[in-house]
Order: structure tokens, then sequence, then C-alpha cells
């Protein structure tokens, strides 16, 4: 299959609506890259350098290579290098369509400073998820990216890092939540909710790290990334873990599951750490995850343990009586 979907020509773009994304190769310039970097100092991030990057520069050239993309609106930003590993290894989407839309418009942009892979499962943003989870999975492609590259998809493709390596750089901006125009900005954002997900022990402390290590090893994170893909197709990986909210609460709205730490763009005043969500739309909706669910199992299991200990005693009894019938029998003879 055909990975680069675009010309880098200002067309129509359509691609991006067929198959959920379009990859614009060798659209940044060296200096414009080194612009970006000079905001990475010292190990941590200068987010106003990097800020003024992606309103200047970054969203200057999609505007100039695509024809869907006018007058972005972005809600937050993040800058990785291979950390960001723990939650974008295995297929996920970055937001989970609960409407009616059957096309969602919003976007995720993505600048790569270093070469890097991406896995994508084309056509994945359309169907929402109805169908065999087997034979969406099959369809996965592997993009190969260059630095100076923008990537562009819907938000709810599912798609996935891989090749993660600590000892090399894999410097990433990823501008999440992007509404390509006022106009949409205005009818869609009201439904877009994000949920804070690495508050848990059992994420921030037991999950993160753990998929940090796997997701190094091709052969290990392939085999659980198969399996999880099944749990996320059938929307079941935020409730097992119990980080998800009530599908009541999700009626008509656009899911996104934030993990790590987060900081509003106002409040910076110094350099931060990198791999953090910077939010720039002080008016977006965060909720923190519901403990639905964890009270769901709970009584489900425990209804278990009832039905089993009546199961077990009914059976307990009934062989009482079977023995106690045949003393019985023996003691008549």
């Amino acid at each position: 299959m055909n990975i680069l979907k675009n010309n880098n020509s200002n067309s129509n773009n359509t691609d991006i609506h067929d198959d959920g994304y379009i990859l614009l190769k060798n659209i940044l310039k060296n200096k414009d890259i080194e612009y970006g970097l000079s905001s990475i100092q010292d190990n941590k991030v200068d987010y106003l350098i990097m800020k003024n990057f992606i309103d200047n520069i970054f969203f200057k050239k999609i505007k100039e290579n695509t024809s869907f993309i006018s007058d972005p609106r972005y809600v937050k930003f993040r800058l990785s290098n291979n950390n960001n590993s723990k939650d974008a290894s295995t297929f996920h989407g970055d937001i989970y369509n609960n409407s009616n839309s059957k096309l969602l418009p919003i976007y995720t942009c993505l600048c790569y400073f270093d070469d890097a892979h991406m896995e994508i499962i084309p056509g994945s943003h359309k169907y929402n998820n109805i169908g065999s989870s087997s034979e969406s999975y099959n369809k996965k492609i592997t993009i190969n990216i260059t630095r100076g590259d923008i990537l562009i998809f819907h938000s709810n493709i599912h798609h996935r890092g891989i090749n993660f390596n600590k000892s090399e750089n894999r410097r990433l901006l990823q501008v999440f939540e992007v509404f390509p125009d006022k106009k949409t900005y205005d009818e869609h954002f009201s439904k877009l909710i994000i949920v804070k997900t690495s508050e848990t022990f059992l994420i921030k402390n037991i999950m993160n790290p753990i998929l940090y290590e796997i997701s190094k090893s091709k052969i290990i994170i392939d085999n659980i990334t198969r399996f999880h893909y099944i749990l996320m197709y059938n929307d079941l990986h935020y409730k097992l873990f119990l980080i998800d909210i009530p599908t009541y609460e999700k009626v008509d709205k656009y899911v996104s599951y934030e993990p790590g730490r987060h900081i509003f763009i106002e409040e910076i005043n110094d350099k931060e750490e990198i791999n953090i969500n910077i939010v720039c739309d002080n008016k977006v909706n965060y909720i923190y995850h519901s403990k639905y669910y964890l009270y769901y199992f709970l009584f489900y299991f425990i209804l278990f343990l009832i039905i089993f200990y009546i199961a077990k005693s009914i059976w307990y009894g009934n062989c009482k009586l079977l023995k106690l019938n045949k003393l019985k029998k023996i003691n008549n003879r």
C-alpha cells in the first residue's frame, strides 16, 4: 500500500477524510527545526518558545500545504523524547467519538524533529468500532517518517508509536484537539471532555513504568498490542483499569483520556520538564475518572461470591444428604 498520501500541493487533501491521515513530507526547513529544538535547554523545555514555534511556523506550514485547516484552534500540546512510550506504544485514539457524527471534525498534528515510525490503521476513524477487531487490526500499516515531516490525522484514528529506543532521540511535538477553523470550534468544542487518567496508583506506579520498559521489546509489545486492541476496539481498556467514566456521561461527547501531568500556559514562569501537556485553552472541560466501574466490578464480584457460596452450600448439602441416604440403605439391610 502506498503510505504517502499527499504530494505537498494545495490540493483538496481528500485522503485525510478517506484514509484518516496525511503525511506532509519535508515541510520544515532546517532553520525551522532548529528554532523548535532551541526550546529544549538543559533537559527542560521553554514552552513559550515552543508555543511561538507552533503558532508562527508549524501551523503556517500546515495552512500552506492543506485545504482543510485554515484557522486552527487547539487545546494543548506536548513535547516528548521517547518518554511518551508508556501511553503511546499500544493502539489508541486521541479522542473517542461518542456522538452521531460519522466524521470527527478534530485533528491531531505531529511535528517530527527526528526520524521515527508510526503504525496506523487507515479508515479506523470512520466506523467507530463497528465490525471485527481482528479485521481492523490486520489493516495496520507502518509509516516511515523523517526529520521535518508533519503528520496530521483525525484524532480518533487508531495509531501507535513504534521502535522506541532510549539511546536515540525521538523528539516529537504533538498538538492535540486541533479544530480546523473557528466555525468548527464554536460548533463542537462544548462536546469535548478530557478525562484525567494518571492520578490512580495502578496507572502511575505500576502500569506506566511497565509499559515504558516493555515498549523497548518489539516481540513483547507486539503481542500485548494485539490483545490490547481487542479491549480498545470494544471500549473496555479504560473500564478494566477503572479509569473510565460511565457510558451515560459520554453520550454525544468527544472523550479524550489524558495521561501525565498538565499545566496551563498562563501558569508557566520558567522552564518545565519534558513530556508535559501544555493546555492553551482554559475553557476546556477537565474531569477526573469516575469510581463507577470500581463499584460496578465490586458489586458483581460480591454477587459472584454470594452465588458461589450458595451454590457450594447447596451442593455440599446435597452430597451430605446422599451420604445419609446411602447409610440408611446400608443400615436397613
